[in-house]
């Protein structure tokens, strides 16, 4: 039980990793994340269609808000195509997926159409804070150039970027922390922790910062420092599902379990919670540990709804084939 709870709680704080701990396949799951500039969401409906140098190999539409999921062939070089009635069409550069690749991720930042550029943008965004709301132009530039060179994996160009954009506003907090981000990516964990608190300096209501410095916390099996900053997020933001569920997963990690099944549940009540379904495998593993067998069931249930072709599907249907025959997993 321990030991797999410990398994999920690193996918939750590493996904990362995943991919390294997979045996090679044919295919490869491909995540689109399709973003505006400045972070937000798009609500209305998107197509996004993967291209090979021979044509479209998959096309789907979905909710703005929502990742577009593909299986796909790994070991080839793909790009994505993203257009929709609220957005500008957009088509990215080529990406190599590798041969042992089984998930990838992309994300493609995309222009609103016929509306003003993110630096205007109106209050109300749960992750823009009022220091974004009058960014120089220059500083504007900056952060778009560099998420432009994030989402090629070209780190070392993003983070030049993000460098000119808080030299020309000092209150950028995003540029501060999407450095931390790609600090972390580097391993620099004492550099990333730094960058994340200079956000949060530079703008006390930047709640992505707090996230990110709340992960880093669990990892170090600080726990009540995390649960205390994620805390400060949901009070200021209820809605965002990624603080919650981490929030759960922070409490199952300190053997919270009764706190942890009810932020499971406050999960699942939010919008877009479904990349965060892990949550429901440390649920279910717990009620099964407690003997109430038809909530776990419910618990994986709810999971292979939500991510059906998930790597760890084959395991959690096994589980539940033997909770379903009276057996203990």
């Amino acid at each position: 039980m321990t030991k797999f709870l410990a398994t999920v709680l690193v996918l939750l704080t590493f996904p990362s990793l995943l991919a390294a701990q997979m045996d090679s396949r044919t295919n490869c799951q491909l995540f689109v994340h399709v973003r505006i500039s400045d972070e937000r969401g798009i609500e209305s409906p998107i197509q996004v269609d993967v291209l090979s140098s021979q044509g479209t190999v998959a096309t789907l539409q979905v909710i703005g808000g929502e990742p577009a999921q593909f299986q796909i062939a790994n070991g080839k070089t793909y790009r994505l195509k993203v257009s929709g009635t609220s957005i500008e069409a957009v088509t990215t550069p080529y990406f190599e997926i590798n041969a042992l690749e089984v998930i990838h991720t992309e994300t493609v930042y995309v222009k609103p159409a016929n509306q003003p550029p993110a630096e205007e943008s109106a209050p109300g965004s749960p992750t823009i804070s009022v220091s974004e709301m009058h960014i120089p132009k220059k500083a504007s530039a900056e952060m778009n150039k560099g998420l432009g060179e994030y989402s090629k994996g070209h780190m070392e160009k993003a983070a030049a970027h993000f460098e000119n954009a808080v030299t020309e506003y000092p209150s950028y907090a995003r540029a501060y922390d999407l450095l931390g981000v790609i600090a972390i990516k580097g391993s620099n964990r004492v550099k990333a922790r730094e960058l994340f608190s200079k956000a949060l300096q530079a703008d006390a209501a930047f709640l992505p910062a707090y996230v990110d410095l709340a992960r880093m916390d669990l990892q170090d099996s600080a726990y009540a420092e995390s649960e205390s900053l994620l805390a400060k997020v949901i009070t200021a933001n209820p809605n965002m599902p990624e603080a919650v569920a981490l929030l759960a997963t922070t409490e199952f990690a300190n053997k919270e379990y009764d706190k942890a099944l009810a932020d499971v549940e406050r999960t699942h009540a939010l919008r877009n919670h479904e990349p965060f379904a892990e949550v429901h495998i440390m649920a279910g593993k717990v009620l099964s540990m407690e003997n109430r067998r038809e909530e776990a069931i419910a618990q994986f249930e709810l999971f292979l709804k939500e991510k059906p072709d998930s790597p760890q599907a084959e395991s959690v249907r096994a589980t539940l084939a033997s909770l379903k025959a009276g057996q203990q997993p």
